[in-house]
């Protein structure tokens, strides 16, 4: 299921965008990554909404900076599983 201790990260951003916090379950307790940028701000996702999910691509460019304008997705080889 989904939840604090499921995996997933929370990510927290104040409201100018200029601090950011990451809480991560790991074995044995909670992890918290903190972030506060001296200039700029960090963008949000295209795709973020209040409380909405981004996935770990989207979280990379976020606390890297990097604003995508346009971007397409190449399909990838995967191994399809067998019934």
């Amino acid at each position: 299921g989904r939840g604090a201790t499921g995996g997933d990260v929370f990510v927290f951003l104040n409201r100018r965008r200029t601090h950011m916090k990451l809480l991560h379950w790991e074995h044995g307790g909670f992890v918290l990554y903190y972030k506060r940028l001296e200039g700029g701000t960090f963008p949000l996702p295209r795709t973020s909404s209040p409380g909405g999910e981004i996935d770990w691509s989207e979280l990379v460019l976020m606390v890297e900076g990097i604003v995508v304008e346009k971007s397409r997705r190449r399909h990838r080889f995967s191994l399809k599983k067998v019934v």
